[in-house]
């Protein structure tokens, strides 16, 4: 078997399920439901991975972005803080799951359903349109704060560039996904961040194969030693990697080293010795690679 055909059988694994897929699709309806009875929601939505095709099997979060009444995060003429607002949604998403597992991450409130989905939901208002008439929402900052966003005018820009690719670019993020999620200890490192590097950069067009954009954008990442870089469409200012810097640290060693036994794969490949290079891959998804 060829190191292409283990990435074609890799990647046919990481694909979500059809149950998956209902089971978010169900659980978006169901809270849309419940928000509609608490707050004033203009609309309910799927944003990140789901929408993007680059969701993977068990592992990745469903986003929804409730878009409120701007009356609803409000206090008078000013914005509530944005972790009151993430406290007051936490509470109401309580009352509605009270056996779920919900608590606060930077953004969202996560409910953990028992079927093992995970559902972040970001409490945002609209804000406004682009110019070329792309809704612009505020949602939390992670430091009390609001910050502005455009989910689908982000998801547009990687689809146009995912298209580029000939949908490259789309199955090399769900690779590096599982690899994040494979690595012992997992990866963390940003979703958003790994979509958004590869659209801007442009690894994945051409004639290229998967091991070769994997091993593009893990020397990219560890060449910009895993820094923010400024949104491409002058919307949400820095796209950040990580959230911290000990997270950085953490992400940057995994990185570097899956960059080396990546090299070390393309050049024994490169050479005919697909045995060898088929080893060094294994190295970097952590024994999960297909033989």
């Amino acid at each position: 078997m060829s190191v292409s055909i283990s990435f074609s059988k890799l990647i046919d694994r990481i694909q979500p399920t059809q149950v998956e897929i209902q089971n978010a699709v169900q659980h978006g309806k169901q809270i849309k439901t419940r928000l509609e009875q608490s707050y004033n929601l203009r609309k309910l939505f799927s944003a990140g991975s789901f929408p993007r095709q680059t969701y993977i099997h068990s592992s990745s979060d469903i986003d929804f972005f409730a878009v409120f009444a701007r009356d609803d995060l409000r206090w008078g003429d000013n914005y509530v803080q944005s972790s009151t607002a993430l406290d007051n949604l936490r509470r109401d998403l309580e009352a509605r799951y009270p056996a779920s597992t919900i608590y606060r991450d930077v953004h969202a409130i996560v409910v953990s359903f028992s079927d093992g989905v995970k559902v972040d939901v970001v409490p945002t208002t609209f804000h406004g349109m682009t110019q070329k008439n792309w809704p612009v929402y505020r949602m939390p900052d992670g430091a009390g704060g609001w910050m502005e966003t455009s989910p689908e005018l982000h998801a547009q820009y990687i689809k146009e560039a995912d298209d580029k690719s000939g949908g490259k670019l789309r199955r090399t993020a769900q690779l590096m996904k599982f690899w994040r999620e494979c690595r012992s200890p997992k990866v963390p490192l940003s979703s958003f961040h790994i979509e958004m590097l590869l659209a801007s950069s442009r690894i994945c067009e051409g004639p290229k194969a998967y091991a070769q954009c994997v091993t593009e954008l893990l020397q990219l990442l560890a060449q910009r030693e895993c820094q923010a870089f400024r949104d491409p469409l002058q919307i949400t200012g820095n796209i950040g990697a990580t959230r911290s810097l000990q997270q950085r640290e953490t992400a940057l060693r995994s990185i570097s080293y899956s960059r080396d036994h990546a090299k070390d794969a393309l050049h024994a490949e490169r050479h005919g010795d697909v045995q060898e290079a088929k080893r060094q891959w294994d190295i970097v998804f952590n024994g999960q690679l297909p033989f």
